[in-house]
């Protein structure tokens, strides 16, 4: 007879992202159905905000919710959804207020809630609503005027610098050890890296200093690491290899702090961040050569002195690592 004493009372991730489907729905429908009968009344939107996170909280609290992954997507899911997008509605003429109640009250649910897949989305939802305070800020300052692309420069970097210093925080995992995000160090690797990269886009790729700040910062991580691997003669070569790698990402932020992200994701094994930082890595090589201001022809010998580089830099690592 088969045991199912250890079975799970978790759902299979299909099932999961079918339930969440189920869930964005039921939350469409009744968001829908509201505003046909409130239609503008804004205080009315706020109101509902406020209940609807609240009972969402609560049914959270509920023992029986704990390992219930149908009532959290079905019920809990979308009355956080309901609830923010009703608080986005009551504050439109606020933007900046709106978004610092809305990393409140993210925050706030995730100190109060119980369900490890609920605290996970609302981790990730305040991670994303943070730069935009800053960003909506920018834009309330500058209303009327030609946005700045310089503030959203340095804004982003600022946030991309902060977001990665989080990240390599978690790898010092003893540092949570005693706080409640102990268990979610996985989520915030992974919230601080896609939020890192999709920042990106708001830092101009001809930034040469932002990139040689992430290049240094790359060529740091990696002498760190080598000293755990290598001594002597090889950790010196080792050195000048990773001093090679890295002052050749020095010349676009988007190849720049891909490296560095990959090679914090290698620390600690964490590889959904390692494909992350990998796929925006070949995005930022390909912009890069696109970019060019070149013949095809040289753009081609460039693209095979790049290979004959990195065939070297294959030969060096089997060498170091032998």
């Amino acid at each position: 007879m088969e045991n199912n004493s250890h079975k799970s009372n978790h759902l299979p991730w299909p099932l999961l992202i079918v339930m969440g489907v189920g869930g964005l729905t039921i939350a469409a429908l009744a968001a829908g159905l509201v505003a046909l009968v409130v239609q503008d009344l804004l205080a009315v939107y706020g109101v509902l905000s406020v209940i609807a996170i609240i009972c969402a909280v609560a049914v959270s609290q509920d023992n029986l919710a704990i390992n219930d992954d149908v009532l959290l997507l079905l019920v809990s899911f979308p009355l956080f959804i309901v609830g923010f997008t009703f608080g986005y509605i009551a504050g439109s003429d606020y933007l900046t207020l709106t978004f610092v109640l809305q990393f409140v009250a993210a925050v706030l649910s995730f100190a109060l809630s119980k369900i490890r897949l609920c605290r996970q989305m609302l981790l990730c939802y305040a991670s994303v609503v943070l730069p935009l305070i800053f960003f909506s800020f920018f834009d309330l300052i500058l209303s009327g005027h030609a946005m700045e692309n310089r503030n959203f420069e340095i804004t982003s970097f600022a946030i991309i610098v902060s977001y990665m210093g989080l990240f390599t925080a978690t790898i010092r995992d003893n540092w949570f050890a005693s706080t409640v995000l102990n268990d979610y160090l996985k989520t915030i690797r992974f919230v601080t890296a896609a939020v890192s990269v999709v920042l990106l886009w708001f830092i101009h790729s001809d930034n040469t200093v932002f990139a040689v700040v992430f290049a240094a910062v790359s060529f740091v991580i990696a002498c760190t690491q080598l000293r755990k691997y290598v001594t002597g003669k090889r950790l010196i070569e080792s050195s000048i290899l990773a001093l090679l790698c890295c002052a050749s990402t020095a010349m676009s932020p988007a190849m720049a702090l891909p490296i560095a992200g990959m090679l914090l994701s290698f620390w600690i094994f964490d590889y959904a961040c390692l494909v992350i930082f990998s796929v925006t890595f070949v995005r930022g090589i390909a912009k890069f050569y696109y970019d060019l201001d070149m013949l095809l022809i040289n753009k081609s010998y460039l693209l095979l002195a790049s290979g004959a580089l990195f065939l070297l830099m294959f030969y060096f690592i089997k060498r170091v690592s032998k």
